[in-house]
């Protein structure tokens, strides 16, 4: 996969969104398309996930002193020892 910015992901996603919108391409313009957008679709949900695993959070702790926290996402596990 590409190295690309997700801002220019999401403009070439929006353009092809246009011109699908427009219903002047051909059937294998429109399939052309179609596929190109969902490569986009994916990249943009690959950056906003490796976004989400880098934001840090900011908590107190228990002297009320602001620390930063990586964030977490909570999973569900079953404790069956």
């Amino acid at each position: 996969m590409a190295k690309i910015k997700f801002e220019d992901a999401l403009k070439g996603l929006e353009d092809i969104v246009e011109r699908l919108e427009k219903g002047e391409l051909s059937l294998d313009e429109t399939l052309s398309e179609y596929e190109q957008g969902l490569k986009l679709y994916k990249q943009c949900i690959a950056l906003l996930e490796n976004a989400e695993k880098k934001i840090q959070i900011l908590v107190k702790d228990e002297s009320g002193v602001f620390r930063t926290k990586d964030f977490e996402i909570e999973t569900t596990q079953s404790n069956n020892s």
